[in-house]
């Protein structure tokens, strides 16, 4: 069965990769952008249900442009679907990015301007001369502790995760202005250098089994949610009971899922 999330081919147009394993559609290798907006919707469809969300200097390879959307896939993760052209620009091959929870960017060196734009956490930006305690990006300029270079890691996925409490719950999304359960995962994964897929089946699918008793980093998944121990009891999770990310016993949650939507969790794994 196909999944469309990976599949990066919409009926009219199809991506080079898939030559040989369907005829009927031009080829092609499409045009590497990025995202020029802080946060911009992934999209099932052109004006479709948000599947996903991109952060500013990620990359988009747009295959083919239709009613104001580009059709492709993000890059490296090669999520596929519909970005509003006008949150994509030229490709960039970003140098630094951002490390706090919202990061704003000021039009001179002083905090006391008014902000061009706030970037979220692990937005990627071009910074090149730092000076008077400020980095100079692509639109003006960012205090020099929100941003570190691009090979920076974070040390710990929980406590990455543990930054998030009190995000606003949000489906498909993927920044601190609002996050889902597997975004979440995604987040905390991706900042510590680990390979993640986006959606949790995708996930739950991916890590092997966790062997042994309950360990802070272990995955719990019920089918259409995860979360992320922090303990040998406690769970962070982004869920809609309490719209936004928490900390919770487990036995609690498990309880609650049970009893509102008849759902045992699924798997427990190990990344």
């Amino acid at each position: 069965m196909i999944d469309r999330r990976n599949y990066p081919c919409n009926g009219v147009v199809a991506h080079e990769s898939l030559r040989g394993f369907l005829e009927g559609v031009p080829f092609v290798e499409g045009d590497l952008h990025s995202v020029v907006v802080s946060v911009a919707h992934l999209l099932s469809g052109p004006e479709g249900a948000l599947d996903r969300q991109l952060l500013y200097g990620d990359g988009f390879c747009v295959l083919q442009e239709v009613s104001g959307y580009a059709f492709g896939f993000a890059t490296p993760s090669g999520f596929v679907g519909y970005v509003a052209v006008d949150d994509l620009g030229a490709a960039v091959q970003p140098t630094h990015r951002v490390v706090t929870m919202g990061a704003h960017v000021y039009a001179n060196r002083s905090i006391k301007t008014v902000p061009v734009v706030t970037l979220p956490f692990g937005a990627k930006v071009i910074a090149t001369d730092q000076a008077d305690g400020f980095w100079r990006v692509a639109n003006g300029y960012m205090p020099t502790p929100q941003i570190a270079p691009v090979t920076t890691l974070e040390i710990d996925p929980v406590a990455t995760a543990l930054r998030f409490l009190g995000v606003p719950y949000l489906w498909g999304g993927d920044s601190n202005f609002g996050i889902d359960c597997s975004g979440l995962i995604h987040a905390a994964l991706r900042a510590v250098g680990r390979d993640c897929p986006r959606d949790s089946d995708q996930q739950e699918a991916f890590f092997a089994y966790a062997e042994g008793d309950l360990q802070r980093g272990d995955l719990v998944f019920w089918k259409g949610h995860v979360g992320i121990m922090a303990d040998a009891d406690t769970i962070v999770h982004a869920n809609g009971h309490h719209m936004a990310t928490t900390v919770e016993c487990l036995v609690d949650v498990k309880a609650r899922i049970l009893a509102m939507q008849g759902k045992e969790f699924t798997s427990i794994r190990r990344p």
